[in-house]
């Protein structure tokens, strides 16, 4: 009985032993296939990286040799495997459809491109090109030009906002501290605070702009196709979205507010 019990105890024994060999095994070879992954993962970047440089070089020596149409072609498609080159894409798009005498589509690019590198050369661009060809919604107003400091200056903004929220936030909690009287005047006034603080925040993502795209687009009273024609407009004019009903965008066009469908329109965002 004392044999079959010892044997019994060295069995388990041995038997934990080995397990836990094979579950360190296991932690190693994951810990090993982790290391391989992470090394093709880097390798594969590198080549992508490499693949992705050579087709800038052939669209550049396409654009180089006027020959727009195969180069936006490529253009195009560098757009969907390198979003951290956005910016420069945008910017030889607007280029090319610019020299193939393309506005409408030059201006949805430098669009774009301004909605991530905002600047003057940029502005007057747009409102150079708009005011050539008779196209409304760039004009240098007070409106654009607001928008225009806005996007430069939104994280100088945004920082001089939340001190001035932290140094009110501060007095509020030391009134609080000292058990001092603090006027409800003063609590209102941080509420309004933070309802400026969130629209501050959250106005870039929110703002959407529209360029129309085709000729003779109906403007519409309703977001419907039944519903009555409230105007019509060509291609190039941008317009600013007020809301969006699903396939309809609201805008304020010829002092009234009309829809117009979204397959008519490139949207900026």
């Amino acid at each position: 009985m004392r044999f079959n019990l010892r044997f019994v105890n060295r069995f388990a024994e041995l038997r934990c032993k080995i397990s836990i060999k094979i579950y360190m095994m296991q932690i190693n070879f994951l810990k090993f296939l982790k290391k391989i992954s992470f090394f093709f993962l880097i390798i594969s970047q590198v080549i992508d990286s490499q693949a992705q440089s050579e087709l800038f070089k052939k669209a550049d020596i396409l654009f180089s040799q006027k020959n727009y149409n195969e180069a936006i072609k490529i253009y195009t498609r560098l757009l969907n495997v390198s979003p951290n080159n956005n910016s420069k894409i945008y910017l030889k798009l607007s280029a090319a459809y610019e020299n193939k005498g393309d506005i409408p589509q030059c201006l949805y690019y430098l669009n774009l491109y301004y909605l991530k590198q905002p600047n003057d050369a940029v502005f007057s661009k747009m409102a150079n090109l708009a005011e050539q060809n008779n196209y409304k919604g760039y004009e240098k107003n007070d409106l654009n030009f607001i928008v225009l400091l806005y996007r430069q200056y939104f994280p100088f903004i945004l920082l001089g906002v939340m001190i001035l929220g932290v140094y009110i936030f501060s007095i509020l909690i030391y009134k609080r501290i000292k058990k001092q009287y603090t006027p409800t005047r003063h609590k209102f006034i941080f509420f309004i605070y933070l309802i400026i603080l969130f629209v501050i925040i959250n106005i870039p993502n929110n703002y959407r702009a529209i360029i129309i795209k085709n000729n003779n687009v109906y403007l519409r009273d309703y977001p419907s196709a039944a519903s009555q024609i409230a105007g019509q407009i060509n291609e190039g004019h941008r317009l600013n979205v007020v809301t969006s009903d699903d396939i309809w965008y609201q805008v304020f066009w010829d002092d009234k507010f009309c829809y117009v469908k979204d397959s008519d329109v490139w949207v900026i965002k």
